[in-house]
């Protein structure tokens, strides 16, 4: 009887142990299933935290020198594209024209009197020509007289001097008309005169600037950094303030370059937007860039010299959100998201060319 009694426990301990040492396989293969399913999962579907929002960033600044007498706008304001933004003191801007119209004014009045001077000179070319061949006919008529002795030797010299200072005058005509048109130019008729072209152009920069009296938004958005207020004396080139639209943004994922062996453009991805938990929004694969970020930082490193460490690289993915992912514009540039990749969609490596 006590041997059978020892029995009874051993075999409910060796009972128990089976038992254990099942459940225990169990909860290894469901580890071992577990765990290869989100490794399987993690080589599907490519996800980091390094990844951003960006946007187009319209730096709004002036392109003349001028005092700031109005500021149509505030911080976070939505304008349209076109809205004035500031207003600058125009009115040396308006002087500077009216000097200019003058000045054009004046231009067209000197080429009118150059060009009169031109035919002015040419007219008393002609005439001098006119007058030297009169001189010519009246001293051969005088040398004809003279040799029939009908005229006294006298009047021959007379001829002869009448015709020397008429030809000497058709060379001054010569050098006037020479001068004339020099000062008017190689313009053919009817073209602009140079002079006038540049007062022209003078003119139009002075209206030009004038218009940049008045800075319009070059895009739709919202107004961001804000700096000028009423009465700044601004620069040229000196920033006022940025628009950044929200209607064209897009992730900038910093993916490790092991996990782009499968990633292609057009693949479509889910993002996860950190300021909103639970909100997840639909984008594609747009592009990878033609290096790693590594390559255009300010200093790139050298592997050449020194002793070399090897480093996993990340290369830049654009994502570009689906046209319906963010209807009620809740993204901000510089947001941190988190995509996801789906890579089994158009699985094949593509070529070069499509790695922009």
């Amino acid at each position: 009887m006590g041997n059978n009694n020892e029995k009874q426990p051993n075999a409910r301990s060796r009972g128990r142990r089976r038992l254990a040492a099942i459940i225990l396989l169990v909860f290894v293969l469901a580890g071992i299933t577990v765990a290869y399913y989100f490794w399987h999962r993690a080589q599907i579907y490519i996800s980091t935290d390094d990844a951003y929002v960006h946007g187009h960033i319209h730096v709004i600044s002036s392109r003349v020198s001028a005092t700031v007498v109005a500021v149509l706008v505030d911080d976070n304001q939505l304008i349209e594209s076109g809205q004035l933004l500031a207003k600058l003191d125009a009115a040396p801007f308006e002087v500077a024209v009216r000097d200019a119209e003058a000045a054009l004014e004046l231009a067209k009045n000197e080429v009118a009197q150059m060009r009169a001077a031109v035919d002015a000179a040419e007219a008393r070319l002609a005439q001098m020509k006119a007058n030297l061949k009169q001189a010519d006919l009246d001293l051969d008529r005088a040398k004809s007289l003279a040799q029939e002795g009908v005229a006294p030797q006298d009047a021959l010299d007379r001829a002869l001097t009448n015709r020397e200072a008429t030809a000497a005058a058709v060379k001054t005509a010569v050098e006037e008309l020479r001068r004339a048109r020099a000062a008017l130019g190689d313009v053919p008729d009817g073209a602009t005169h140079p002079l006038v072209l540049k007062r022209e152009a003078e003119l139009d920069d002075a209206r030009l600037n004038l218009s940049y009296t008045e800075i319009f938004s070059p895009a739709r958005g919202h107004i961001t950094r804000k700096t000028v207020e009423v009465g700044n004396r601004i620069q040229p080139g000196q920033p006022l303030m940025m628009v950044v639209p929200l209607d064209d943004l897009w992730i900038i994922a910093n993916y490790k370059e092991t996990q782009l062996k499968r990633v292609s453009p057009s693949q479509p991805v889910e993002i996860e937007v950190d300021t909103y938990p639970g909100l997840k929004l639909k984008g594609r694969v747009e592009s990878i860039m033609a290096g790693t970020g590594a390559v255009f930082s300010l200093f790139p490193p050298e592997n050449a010299t020194g002793n070399f460490v090897k480093v996993v690289q990340r290369i830049p993915v654009k994502i570009v959100l689906e046209e319906s992912a963010n209807p009620s514009r809740v993204l901000r540039v510089g947001m941190s998201v988190i995509p996801t990749i789906d890579t089994t969609v158009n699985q094949a490596t593509p070529s070069s060319g499509n790695r922009e």
